[in-house]
């Protein structure tokens, strides 16, 4: 893959940032970065797209139906995963995955870093949740109170 020489640049500079001088994207593009020694965050570009792909699975879900509800409470206008979406894979069982697209132009290592600082502390947060068998303690808001958020962050 041909990845834009700006994208590898940033990612380069985005481990001097974090302290992973060897952090770099291979050729297919895409790196994994691991935090506290459990969190693994991949990171993936296309030759194709302005958009880094930040992304990670939580395993298995663990819970009832009820928690199969709360992810997707969570995803509605992305208000408990911070701009990310919770998905399944197709595995068996399946996996609950987080990605979270990046528009990287203009960018420096550190936004970077603060972006993925961000997701990581989001993902830490569902896994733990995840792990209890319990889904988000999500904010009770109305649909309605959630579509004007949404329409006032556009305007």
């Amino acid at each position: 893959m041909n990845m834009d020489p700006q994208l590898v640049e940033l990612v380069r500079e985005l481990g001097h940032v974090m302290a992973f001088d060897d952090l770099a994207l291979d050729r297919d593009g895409a790196c994994a970065v691991r935090f506290d020694g459990r969190t693994v965050v991949n990171l993936q570009g296309r030759e194709d797209s302005d958009s880094l792909w930040l992304f990670a699975d939580l395993g298995p879900v663990s819970g009832g139906v009820e928690l199969y509800a709360d992810l997707l409470r969570g995803n509605l206008f992305w208000r408990a995963t911070l701009g990310a979406t919770i998905s399944l894979s197709g595995d068996e069982p399946a996996h609950v995955i987080m990605t979270l697209p990046v528009a990287w132009r203009g960018l420096r290592g550190e936004q970077l870093a603060l972006k993925l600082e961000t997701f990581v502390n989001t993902l830490e947060d569902w896994a733990g949740l995840l792990e209890e068998g319990r889904g988000a303690d999500l904010p009770q808001q109305s649909f309605a109170m959630s579509m004007e958020m949404l329409l006032s962050s556009r305007a």
